[in-house]
C-alpha cells in the first residue's frame, strides 16, 4: 500500500514537472516572434487577466493598459491559446482585408458548432454565400414592414412608461423589441417578447449572455488538447452555458420539424424568412445538384446564431445611444429636427427615407464607438507564420483586435469620452484610418447583418424620437458601468431613464 501511494506521488510530480517544462518553452512562443507579452502565471498564462470576475477591473481596461505600456502590439497567452492584440491600424488591414486568405479562420470558440461563426476554410465560405441572400436590398425592404410593426408594439409600450412617469431600464425594454425583430424577420417563432418579457426563450438568452466563465471553461482554455472532449461531455450533461442554449435549440427542432412536415411557413412570406431559407439549403435538391446543403445541425445551430447576434449586440447598441442622448438634450433635438424633416418629405419612415437620416446614423456610429457592444469577438487565427515589420506571428496563434482601445485612442479621436456625432459625418469620416471605427469587424468575416442592425436602429430611434424625449432619472448613472463577461460589454446595472411625451 505504501509503495502505490509512492509511486502515485512520484507519477503526479513527474507529471507536474513535464506540464511545467512545456509551459515554460510555450509561454516564450510569442517572444521569439518578438512580440512583448506581460510575464504570465506558470500554467494558466494570463487567463486570470482576461477572464471576468465581480472583483477586478473591466477586462477592456486590463488590455488597454498593456497596449499603453508595451505598444500597438502585445502578446499573451489565454491559458493555452497564444493571442496577440494588434491596434497597428496599418498591420490591422493587412490582416483583415490585404491578407485575409492567412486569417480566413476565427479561432476555435464553441468545439463541434456548426454556427457560421465557427466554421472554418471552404466550408465557412460555403455556408456563408447561403446566408448572406437573407440581408440583400431586396429582402431587406421586404422585412421592413414586421420591423416598423415590432416598433410600433414597442411605441405603444413607451406611451405607457411617459403617462405613468416611471423610471424603467431601458436595455431591457430594448432587448425585448430586438428578439421580437429578429424573431419576425428571421425564424418566425411568435415569441412577442415586449408585451411577454419573461418568455422562455429571451430567459435563457439573458442567462446565456449574463453568464461568468464557468471553472470548465477555464479548463477548456487552460489544456487546449481537452476543448473538443469537454465541450463535447458537457453538451451531452446539458451542463453550464449548454444547459440555456439547450432550451432554445429544442425550440428550433421543434419549429424546423413542423414546417418540415408542412412544407412551408404556414402563412409567412418564404422569400423574407431566413429560418425557411436555411432548410431550403438542407433539402434533397440540393444535395442532387451538386450544390451545398445543410445538416440538420446547421440549420439548428444557424438559427440560433440568428437569434443571438440579433437579440443581445443591437438592444446593446440603442441602450447606449438612448443613454448619450439624454445625457446631451441638445443632440437629441438635433436629431428629432432631421428625422421631422425626413419624415414630412418622404411621407413616413420608409426603407428610403432611413438612408437620409445622416446625422442620426452618426450619433448611432458615435455612440457605438464610445460603447462598442462587441469587444472581443473580432479575432483571426493565423494559419501560416507571418510576418510584419519586426513581428512574427507563429502559425495557430490568435490575432485579437482591441476594439474598445482604438475607439478610445485620443490620437484617432481627441477627448474620446466626449459625445461627439459630428465625428462621423461624411466628411469627418474620409479623413480617419479606414480601421479606425470596427464595431462591426471588417474585411471578408465581418458581421453579416450590419444592414440589418443599422436599418433597426434607425428605424427605433426615428420613430421613438417623433413621439419622446429620453430624460435621465435619479437612478441614471454618470458614468455608466460597464461589464464584459466575454465577447460583449454590457451595461453592469442596466440603463435607467424615463420618457417624456413631445
Amino acid at each position: 500500500m505504501i509503495a502505490t501511494i509512492i509511486l502515485f506521488n512520484a507519477a503526479v510530480f513527474l507529471l507536474s514537472v513535464l506540464v511545467l517544462w512545456k509551459r515554460r518553452k510555450h509561454f516564450k512562443l510569442l517572444e521569439k516572434g518578438g512580440i512583448p507579452t506581460p510575464a504570465p502565471h506558470w500554467l494558466t498564462g494570463h487567463l486570470d487577466d482576461v477572464t471576468y470576475s465581480p472583483e477586478k477591473k473591466c477586462m477592456v481596461q486590463r488590455k488597454h493598459e498593456w497596449l499603453q505600456k508595451y505598444g500597438n502590439v502585445v502578446g499573451y497567452y489565454n491559458g493555452g491559446f497564444p493571442r496577440i492584440l494588434v491596434a497597428d491600424l496599418d498591420m490591422l488591414r493587412d490582416i483583415l482585408i490585404k491578407d485575409a486568405h492567412n486569417f480566413v479562420n476565427r479561432p476555435v470558440v464553441v468545439s463541434q458548432s456548426k454556427m457560421l461563426v465557427a466554421l472554418r476554410d471552404q466550408h465557412w465560405k460555403d455556408v456563408r454565400k447561403i446566408m448572406s441572400p437573407v440581408f440583400s436590398t431586396a429582402k431587406m425592404k421586404k422585412m421592413m414592414p414586421l420591423m416598423s410593426g415590432c416598433v410600433e408594439v414597442l411605441l405603444q409600450k413607451c406611451h405607457q412608461l411617459a403617462s405613468s412617469g416611471q423610471e424603467f431600464d431601458i436595455y431591457v425594454t430594448l432587448q425585448c423589441l430586438t428578439m421580437d425583430v429578429i424573431d419576425r424577420c428571421a425564424i418566425t417563432l411568435g415569441l412577442q417578447c415586449i408585451n411577454n418579457p419573461e418568455n422562455e426563450i429571451l430567459e435563457n438568452f439573458r442567462k446565456l449572455f449574463n453568464r461568468p466563465p464557468s471553472l470548465v471553461t477555464r479548463l477548456m482554455h487552460t489544456f487546449p488538447s481537452l476543448l473538443t472532449l469537454i465541450s463535447a461531455s458537457m453538451r451531452l450533461a446539458g451542463a453550464g452555458v449548454h444547459r440555456q442554449k439547450n432550451v432554445i435549440v429544442e425550440h428550433l427542432r421543434v419549429v424546423v420539424k413542423e414546417r418540415r412536415e408542412r412544407g412551408g411557413q404556414g402563412g409567412v412570406e418564404k422569400s423574407i424568412d431566413a429560418l425557411q431559407m436555411l432548410i431550403d439549403a438542407s433539402c434533397n435538391e440540393q444535395q442532387d445538384s451538386g450544390k451545398t446543403a445543410l445538416s440538420e445541425q446547421e440549420v439548428v445551430d444557424n438559427a440560433f446564431l440568428f437569434l443571438a447576434a440579433g437579440f443581445e449586440t443591437t438592444s446593446n447598441a440603442l441602450a447606449y445611444v438612448a443613454y448619450l442622448l439624454a445625457l446631451h438634450p441638445d443632440v437629441q433635438e438635433q436629431v428629432f429636427e432631421e428625422v421631422s424633416q425626413v419624415v414630412q418629405a418622404e411621407g413616413g419612415l420608409t426603407y428610403e427615407a432611413l438612408a437620409k437620416l445622416v446625422y442620426t446614423e452618426a450619433v448611432a456610429m458615435e455612440a457605438m464607438r464610445i460603447y462598442p457592444p462587441v469587444t472581443g469577438f473580432v479575432l483571426r487565427e493565423t494559419a501560416r507564420e507571418w510576418t510584419y515589420g519586426g513581428y512574427t506571428f507563429p502559425a495557430k496563434s490568435e490575432v485579437e483586435v482591441p476594439v474598445w482601445s482604438i475607439h478610445n485612442d485620443p490620437t484617432l479621436y481627441p477627448e474620446p469620452q466626449v459625445f461627439k456625432p459630428e465625428r462621423f459625418l461624411p466628411e469627418e469620416k474620409k479623413s480617419r484610418h479606414p480601421m479606425s471605427f470596427l464595431a462591426f469587424g471588417t474585411g471578408p468575416r465581418n458581421c453579416l447583418g450590419i444592414r440589418f442592425a443599422m436599418m433597426e436602429i434607425k428605424l427605433t430611434l426615428g420613430t421613438i424620437v417623433q413621439h419622446f424625449r429620453f430624460k435621465t432619472c435619479s437612478r441614471t448613472e454618470v458614468p455608466l458601468p460597464l461589464v464584459t463577461r466575454g465577447a460583449l460589454t454590457h451595461p453592469r446595472d442596466g440603463v435607467w431613464l424615463t420618457l417624456e411625451a413631445r
